[in-house]
């Protein structure tokens, strides 16, 4: 299976982790040529990252991958709990993180690095809007852990890791010494994922990715 997409970013990162969690093989690539050529837009007319081609199949969005990867392999470890109540949790999880700390927390990073141009009102207005996600997702996680949902890596963590780690990367650099800072199950959470068998080699390469792309900015 190929992943085409970026490793540092945060929607190829849970397609990345979701296939560690399960066991299956697969390379990450860019797209030669780009991905807005024809043969690129032919799997994803978006031209989009990430995008998934499965033999014959292509999927994109992030959204859509994760469940493809459980339906498409269902004897592989699921992400995706089997109870309607720890599903429904554990999607709500993902939910928080990606619209309500990611998404803040990618407009602070791309500001950093020129994707976006500065601006003290809207970096305020995420930095609030970021912090306020942070709260509420140290509510949901489970204080015994490791994972989001407790002892299973789900779809939960495939969106908090590649959330928190943007997170701890553009709060400081916006004032936000330490954006965990009264969230101590937050903090406890990214600490155990960084050694977690699944999460440690992505987030450890991740992080140095990033790291670099800050100082180069």
């Amino acid at each position: 299976m190929k992943i085409y997409g970026s490793a540092l970013s945060p929607f190829v990162a849970r397609v990345i982790l979701a296939c560690e969690h399960k066991g299956l093989d697969y390379s990450l690539l860019m797209p030669e040529g780009g991905m807005k050529t024809p043969e690129f837009l032919a799997m994803n007319p978006f031209g989009k990252m990430p995008t998934v081609k499965d033999g014959s199949t292509a999927v994109y969005e992030s959204d859509v991958i994760l469940p493809y990867l459980d339906d498409k392999n269902p004897k592989k470890k699921k992400i995706i709990p089997a109870s309607a109540a720890a599903a429904g949790k554990a999607r709500l999880i993902a939910a928080v993180c990606d619209q309500y700390v990611q998404a803040p927390a990618l407009d602070l990073f791309r500001q950093i690095v020129g994707r976006a141009p500065k601006d003290k009102a809207a970096a305020k207005k995420a930095l609030a809007a970021m912090e306020s996600g942070l709260d509420i997702l140290n509510g949901y996680l489970k204080p015994g852990g490791p994972c989001a949902m407790g002892k299973s890596f789900t779809i939960a963590d495939c969106y908090a890791i590649p959330a928190l780690l943007f997170v701890m990367g553009g709060g400081p650099a916006f004032g936000l010494k330490d954006p965990l800072k009264g969230r101590p199950n937050v903090k406890k959470y990214l600490a155990a994922m960084k050694k977690h068998p699944t999460a440690k080699a992505h987030m450890a390469e991740t992080n140095k990715i990033m790291k670099a792309r800050l100082k180069s900015a």
